[in-house]
């Protein structure tokens, strides 16, 4: 288990509390008293649950009474910190999404911040990963938006987090080395140190012990400078857990005696355990049964005293195992039996966590009644106040209403004169309209004729996997057993080809046809260009993993844009599916967005193939047979591209390429920003 360091010594936390209820006995009913008591909830929130609770419904009453919007969503914040160290989550969630509300109101950004940080850390603990990546993504937005670099640095960590706790190492420590860098600009070494601690930890969880030392040591020296305990205990504990994995466990014994040492000096009886309970285990594996009978029976004593029911079943299930290897099986037998009534106690420590839950939800709720009950006097005091106003802005409405009739008839008689003029531009605008109609009509000619050369393109295009569905499996009918396994797999292979070829040519054709009739559902709205970027990237991630192309996804979440989802989803597909197919195989294919201007530009590059100009004049054209592009031996319809350009000019914006042979090539389209920039066709589904 790796732990990293608390944020202030325990003498220096006591300190901070003694000051704050000296403060506390002096301070006036005013904001300050309300930023004192919700300073004292923090303090007690890990100590006294029942006066943390106390000192936050304080603060939340005096903060509504005085209409202190900040100290309002303050104190909320704190009751969920106080239901979310009782492990009574769906209160704190409650709470969280009430201090929420009140941030927003207030334009408070750094509340936000830490908001959404906290519900993300709740979804955290209950392992709902997903939920946890989009309020900390939300976090991550509001901090770039301040451009508050530290606030940024945070929530890389907790990005970091989710992360790991899904198995994506490799990206986790790219956020954490995104975070150091800027701690390492401000110089802030308690959280480099913090960042090495995490990066070791994404380490070992690889078993990639050489590197987790490596920054295990870094951390360490920095918490030896800073002159910080716990930080320099926590490393000694998580380096005795990779010289356990290494099997170096008289290394190991020695780290955690550090770490023991230290812990006990700050008598931080949890941690006590957590090395006891290690260094038993050591001990175990070097079948120095005496000195880890001494371990268990100490650290059991602690872990009874603090009621760590975990802790007490990792010491029962050593001694057992203890006393096994010695042939003591009464005393096995006996620890055994002690093991399964601590599994029995952490049963009933959670029926008991529900029936608290239950009482305090009813405190809470009848909490809620009285804060509605003042909240109402002091709107009916506004409502007095209101009236008042109302009857001076009577007068004025009366004075602007006469001003206004005076400009109506004003603009009457200047309309009346603009009329003849106006009816002579419609006739003008008519006249326009009648020949914009021949002219569409003698379009609409050319566009039927272009229709059926491309319809005699997917006709050839279709022809030819099936023609190669059929000579393959009339080969093997006739020379099955013939043909050697390898010519065998050989031929599986075509037709596999030759279908996934097949499947790609009617699912573009059946979108293509779908939007050709009218029949697909147009719904413009706000996209977040990151997400849908990610989702294609992810279905395309096995096609470039077989050609060992590296696919790198370069936009940022909460990158937004506007258009059809469906539709942009269906771009990035087959733009990236084109891209690892003319790349050769350990290219390079990444994705950008950058401002355009009232659009968002997206870029699809690759180092492939590439294309000459006449290549590039093919493209996106019905009426051009694809297949002559390029020299690649992975060919397509052209499809896909004709498709591309359909739905990017029905979501408003433009497509068009780059390429040189040899050199590869970049894919550039644009969506508009705003609901406001965005032209909408002629015709649209509702």
């Amino acid at each position: 288990m790796i732990f990293l360091c608390a944020a202030i010594s325990g003498v220096s936390a006591q300190r901070k509390t003694d000051s704050l209820l000296q403060l506390l006995k002096t301070s006036k009913a005013d904001t300050v008293r309300v930023n004192i008591v919700n300073q004292l909830a923090v303090a007690f929130s890990t100590i006294d649950h029942a006066r943390a609770l106390r000192y936050s419904e304080e603060g939340l009453n005096l903060a509504t009474k005085l209409n202190y919007k900040n100290g309002m969503a303050t104190s909320l914040m704190n009751t969920g910190l106080i239901w979310y160290r009782q492990q009574l989550y769906e209160n704190a969630l409650t709470s969280y999404n009430k201090s929420l509300e009140i941030f927003k109101n207030a334009g408070n950004t750094i509340g936000l911040i830490h908001c959404y940080n906290s519900i993300g850390h709740l979804y955290m603990i209950q392992e709902k990963y997903q939920k946890a990546m989009e309020f900390y993504l939300k976090s991550t937005h509001q901090a770039e938006s301040l451009n508050n670099r530290k606030e940024i640095a945070n929530c890389y960590i907790n990005v970091a987090n989710v992360l790991n706790a899904q198995g994506d190492y490799k990206n986790a420590i790219r956020y954490l080395w995104k975070s150091l860098k800027i701690f390492e600009e401000s110089s802030d070494k308690y959280n480099m140190g913090v960042c090495y601690n995490n990066m070791a930890a994404n380490y070992i969880d690889q078993d990639s012990l050489v590197q987790a030392l490596g920054y295990l040591g870094k951390s360490l020296q920095i918490y030896i400078e800073l002159k910080d305990q716990r930080g320099q205990a926590a490393c000694y504990l998580n380096m005795g857990i990779v010289s356990d994995k290494r099997h170096e466990y008289k290394n190991a014994i020695r780290n955690y005696l550090s770490a023991l040492e230290i812990n006990e000096t700050l008598n931080d009886k949890y941690r006590i355990t957590t090395c006891l309970a290690n260094l038993s285990i050591s001990y175990l594996n070097l079948k120095n049964y005496e000195a880890a009978t001494a371990t268990c029976e100490r650290g059991l004593k602690i872990a009874r005293e603090i009621n760590v029911f975990d802790a007490q079943r990792i010491f029962y299930k050593s001694l057992s195992q203890i006393h096994d290897s010695l042939g003591n099986f009464k005393k096995a037998y006996d620890y055994y039996k002690l093991f399964k009534q601590a599994d029995d106690s952490v049963f009933s420590s959670d029926k008991r966590k529900q029936v608290l839950e239950m009482e305090i939800k009813y405190q809470s709720e009848k909490k809620e009644i009285e804060i509605s009950n003042l909240t109402k006097d002091v709107k009916l005091q506004a409502i007095r106040l209101e009236n008042n106003r109302n009857f001076q802005i009577f007068l004025v409405v009366i004075s602007i209403l006469v001003l206004f009739l005076l400009i109506v008839f004003y603009r009457l008689y200047k309309l009346k004169l603009n009329t003849s003029r106006l009816l002579e531009q419609k006739n003008d605008e008519l006249e326009l309209m009648n020949r914009t109609l021949s002219e569409s009509e003698a379009a609409l000619k050319e566009l039927n004729a272009t229709k059926d050369k491309f319809f005699t393109i997917i006709a050839h295009d279709i022809k030819n996997p099936l023609s190669a569905f059929r000579s393959v499996t009339k080969a093997l009918s006739i020379s099955f057993y013939e043909l050697s396994e390898q010519q065998k797999l050989a031929y599986i292979h075509g037709i596999h080809k030759s279908s996934e070829n097949l499947f790609n040519l009617f699912q573009n054709l059946l979108q293509w046809s779908t939007s050709q009739a009218g029949s697909m559902k147009f719904k413009p709205q706000e996209l977040d260009l990151g997400i849908i970027a990610f989702k294609a990237g992810t279905a395309l991630q096995e096609s470039a993993d077989k050609k060992n192309i590296q696919l790198e996804i370069n936009i940022k979440a909460d990158t937004y844009a506007f258009g059809d989802t469906n539709m942009v989803s269906t771009v990035f597909v087959n733009l990236l599916s084109n891209a690892i197919k003319y790349t050769q195989p350990g290219g390079s294919v990444w994705v950008d967005a950058t401002d355009y201007g009232d659009y968002m530009k997206v870029s699809v590059v690759d180092n492939g193939i590439g294309m000459t100009k006449e290549d590039i004049e093919k493209l996106f054209r019905v009426d051009v047979d694809f297949k002559t592009i390029g020299n690649s031996e992975e060919k397509g319809t052209g499809i896909g591209l004709i498709l591309c350009k359909e739905f990017v000019s029905r979501n408003g914006g433009e497509i068009w390429v780059e390429s040189e042979s040899g050199k590869g090539s970049s894919f550039h389209f644009t969506l508009p920003k705003e609901l406001g920039q965005y032209i909408p066709p002629l015709t649209t589904d509702s």
